[in-house]
């Protein structure tokens, strides 16, 4: 794991050189009734979303290609950095480096940037499992929070999962909004803004561990289970985890490069979009397991867990409360689509399913 925080970067940047070099700008090579695809992410596979890739998702499509059609399939995984990284995982679909790219929005979020709509409102259902289901929903009912993916950017989303409930792993005891002031806390691309009564450090997963263990961060918004296989508990011990409920953000998106789909025979191209929704759901199903296990390991390891008091949380989401607001403005400027009913209806899903706001976010 060490190795690939150390390597990533320089990893990544070879890997998609070479490939430029070679001229590779289509992945997927069908030889007959053979054919091979190119599947990858910047991220590693103990990461969920990356290991349901080759766990779920590509033997899935082997096994039913063979049973159901003529071909035969097989796909070269290329994870942790060694075709793209992590911030040019979107490129790499486009440019035809991987046919399938499993990738997450924060990391796009210029390119992506209606897609990260669940990080524009905060505070809204913990389920990864429930909450992947109200995207979909989102999706279907408002086409254009996607549109540039396969207008602008050559790839269509076969499936769409996340990580799971953000909480905030601290190096010291809190339990008022206002004792985190002044408390230097990490977090990553479009959740930075959440740092609201502490002073926000920006980070990402390789940069982490050495943030906390140096005291460039005293706290990070993460998920308890990569909280707990990066070892940031090390570097918070007496501290605490809170489960803040920020959400379970609904960012990754599993693509396929349109040049790919128009070349694959039909009956595959039925799998592999059929197997993408599978994988979507899978992959939830693991994140949601997973809080609970990285709860547990965290407690173990001999982190206090304890759940944010409903004043700190609403005081919280006051502070937060033109944010929402200024998203919406902001990617309709950019994006042309209509941001604000895009995430009115988000609220009104989510509370839908049973889910009640700290307060009511003003939309308009």
């Amino acid at each position: 794991m060490k190795q690939y925080f150390k390597h990533l970067g320089l990893l990544g940047v070879t890997a998609a050189a070479a490939i430029a070099v070679s001229g590779a700008a289509d992945a997927v090579t069908i030889k007959g009734k053979d054919i091979t695809l190119r599947i990858g992410s910047g991220h590693p596979p103990f990461i969920t979303y990356v290991k349901h890739m080759g766990k779920t998702f590509a033997p899935n499509v082997v096994r039913r290609v063979a049973a159901e059609t003529s071909y035969k399939i097989k796909f070269k995984e290329h994870y942790t950095g060694t075709v793209v990284n992590v911030f040019d995982t979107l490129e790499g679909v486009q440019d035809g480096r991987l046919d399938v790219g499993g990738w997450c929005v924060c990391f796009d979020d210029d390119k992506a940037l209606a897609l990260n709509l669940t990080y524009y409102v905060p505070f809204h259902h913990p389920n990864a499992i429930v909450n992947r289901e109200i995207f979909k929903s989102l999706i279907a009912k408002h086409p254009d929070i996607k549109k540039d993916l396969s207008g602008r950017y050559n790839q269509t989303v076969i499936g769409v999962t996340g990580f799971n409930n953000y909480g905030l792993l601290t190096a010291f005891q809190w339990s008022k909004f206002s004792d985190l002031k002044n408390r230097k806390i990490l977090a990553a691309g479009p959740n930075l803004p959440w740092v609201v009564a502490g002073i926000p450090v920006r980070t990402t997963i390789p940069k982490a561990p050495q943030q906390m263990q140096t005291g460039v961060g005293e706290g990070i918004i993460l998920f308890p289970d990569t909280d707990y296989k990066l070892k940031l508990h090390e570097a918070s011990r007496g501290g605490q985890y809170t489960l803040t409920d920020f959400g379970a953000v609904v960012q990754i998106m599993l693509t396929i490069n349109n040049r790919t789909r128009k070349r694959l025979p039909p009956e595959v191209l039925k799998i592999i979009d059929e197997e993408g929704i599978v994988y979507g759901k899978t992959a939830s199903k693991a994140s949601f397991d997973d809080h609970e296990w990285g709860i547990k390991k965290l407690k173990e390891a001999g982190i206090k867990i304890v759940k944010i008091a409903p004043a700190a949380k609403k005081a919280w989401a006051q502070k937060l409360a033109n944010w929402p607001q200024q998203r919406a403005n902001a990617v309709k400027a950019k994006k042309k689509v209509n941001m604000a009913a895009m995430m009115n209806d988000f609220i009104a899903m989510t509370k839908a399913k049973g889910h009640s706001f700290p307060i009511d976010y003003k939309i308009k």
